[in-house]
């Protein structure tokens, strides 16, 4: 019944993030956030798919790509140092969740700066405040992993 339950979960936030990525006709940008969204309901409070790295995680991709664009356009030199940026941050940090490095490349197929990050954002915080919300149903039926 949990996996029933946790496959429900992912098919909502998948359904959310489709409908906001398709609002901002940025279809692109729900293949990483999907993946959060698995993570974050199928193995949640996981290596990879705790709520800060999630957060920080898009945070630092939102904030590099932007920096990137502006300064260097979506020349190929941006993308690799921007994606290189990231899955060092990625590696050596405490902030572990990798489909922030294809959120990366993403931007640069589906470049548009403001709807980028709007969208980003939002669904950032969406898949943040579902994790929550997961995290402690979970926690009152007792099947809870990390604080």
């Amino acid at each position: 019944m949990k996996r029933l339950h946790q496959m429900i979960s992912f098919l909502i936030l998948f359904a959310i993030i489709s409908m906001i990525s398709y609002v901002f006709k940025i279809i692109l940008l729900a293949p990483p956030f999907a993946v959060s969204a698995y993570l974050i309901t199928v193995e949640n409070r996981g290596r990879f798919s705790h709520p800060n790295s999630l957060i920080i995680s898009y945070l630092l991709v939102i904030t590099l790509t932007t920096i990137f664009h502006m300064l260097m356009g979506t020349q190929y030199l941006s993308i690799y140092l921007n994606v290189g940026l990231v899955a060092i941050f990625i590696t050596y940090s405490r902030f572990r969740h990798p489909p922030a490095i294809a959120l990366t490349i993403f931007s640069y197929i589906a470049h548009n700066d403001v709807l980028f990050v709007e969208s980003s954002l939002m669904i950032a915080v969406i898949l943040w405040f579902a994790d929550r919300i997961i995290y402690y149903a979970n926690k009152n039926e007792g099947n809870t992993r990390n604080p």
